[in-house]
């Protein structure tokens, strides 16, 4: 029996549901495909059919990525992707993502934006890692800042936070690139201002920062473990999340964690790669960088509105030759930057640099370097100096950063 590629009915979404379910190893609560179906954007939950079982499935929902400038642009953000393995090699993912992604560039989306499970999966479908994030323990064990804190830190409920951390969020992601907006449902499950069936009550703590004039400027919640057997108090503290929009914010929560009693290290699994941290501390050994990996990927939907889009670090004029498998993004275009704009058309000029489109999501955002993915053998150059400007152009002072899971 062939295997149907389709948009799911509301009468087929619970079952849709199961299949994720069971595919990420969950089991589904009562009422979940209620309220997951009343969160979803219409028409864009995708299956995989096999007669009446579903054998696959892929969502996708509107966002807004924060790209250099900064400035913000329409994207797709691809999300729960699965497919049994009862129906592996039979072209049922490639079906969907093909019909998302065709989708989401006729809606106008000028990027498709994922996070990976499994690293090698979405290469082939012109997806590029465009951020990193990094896991730190810190010993805070006689840590101390070299400067004094201002400001204060204050305890806030759930309720208070759902009201005041939006803001803040809103003042960070629209200045730092790989940043996506949030929904207000995401903020109401996360402030747990809504039942979600199936999901624990939270057990952590939140509070907020406050400038010497009152204004919030940030917001931490962290959740502890004290380590009872002896010697007691090397429990640990673990960051969900914290923000801040000045830097005396971002000190000052620091700081707060570092100093919660009956906790002797810090666990941040979420964080940037280029932190301030280790400058603002006594002793920068102490922090420890357990693990880094890729984050956001991204994929180039409409190559002249996505340069378009940026801004870029230094003036300049590069023909791009960009290859896309799909013919998406693909063509010849002119890119041109100055101080007094951007310009992005298609052009028959030779080009100064051949690349494929996962290359040139991963470059995008001003993460990955063009002479990092030259000496990989990614991009061509056709004439010399031209891979330098593409670094001086794209790269960015601070690296890209998402914060948000999807």
């Amino acid at each position: 029996m062939s295997i149907d590629i389709r948009l799911v009915k509301d009468s087929e979404h619970q079952q849709w549901l199961d299949h994720l379910a069971r595919a990420f190893f969950e089991h589904n609560a009562k009422g979940a495909s209620e309220y997951f179906l009343s969160n979803s954007d219409p028409g864009r939950s995708r299956g995989a059919f096999d007669g009446d079982a579903v054998v696959g499935t892929l969502r996708s929902f509107a966002t807004e990525l924060t790209v250099p400038g900064p400035a913000t642009i329409p994207a797709s953000a691809l999300t729960a992707v699965s497919v049994a393995a009862t129906h592996r090699r039979r072209g049922v993912l490639t079906s969907m993502i093909e019909a998302d992604l065709r989708e989401s560039a006729d809606r106008g989306e000028t990027v498709s934006i994922l996070l990976a499970s499994e690293y090698p999966i979405y290469g082939r479908f012109g997806y590029g890692p465009a951020t990193e994030r990094v896991k730190y323990e810190i010993s805070t064990t006689d840590l101390r800042f070299l400067h004094k804190s201002e400001g204060a830190v204050e305890f806030v409920d759930m309720a208070r936070l759902r009201s005041l951390a939006p803001p803040v969020y809103e003042r960070f992601r629209t200045e730092m690139p790989g940043s996506i907006s949030r929904r207000d449902d995401w903020w109401d499950r996360v402030t747990r201002q809504v039942d979600v069936p199936g999901v624990d009550p939270w057990k952590g703590f939140q509070a907020v920062y406050r400038s010497p004039s009152g204004d919030v400027e940030g917001y931490v919640l962290y959740e502890g473990k004290p380590d009872w057997v002896a010697p007691a108090g090397n429990g640990a503290l673990t960051i969900d999340e914290l923000l801040a929009t000045t830097p005396a914010a971002y000190q000052a929560l620091w700081e707060f964690c570092f100093n919660i009693d009956l906790l002797t290290s810090t666990v941040a699994p979420n964080r940037a790669t280029d932190e301030v941290l280790p400058f603002l501390v006594n002793d920068a050994r102490k922090l420890s960088t357990i693990a880094r990996g890729d984050f956001l990927w991204v994929r180039i939907l409409d190559t002249c509105a996505a340069l378009r889009g940026r801004r870029y670090s230094s003036g300049g004029r590069l023909i791009l030759d960009v290859r896309d498998d799909l013919a998406l993004a693909a063509g010849r275009f002119a890119l041109e930057a100055s101080s007094t704009g951007v310009s992005c058309t298609p052009t028959k000029d030779a080009p100064d640099l051949t690349i494929p489109v996962h290359a040139l999501g991963s470059a995008y955002l001003g993460g990955v370097a063009m002479s990092r993915l030259h000496a990989a053998g990614l991009v061509d150059e056709h004439h010399d100096g031209s891979v330098s400007l593409g670094d001086r152009m794209f790269m960015t002072s601070r690296a890209p950063w998402c914060t948000t899971h999807f």
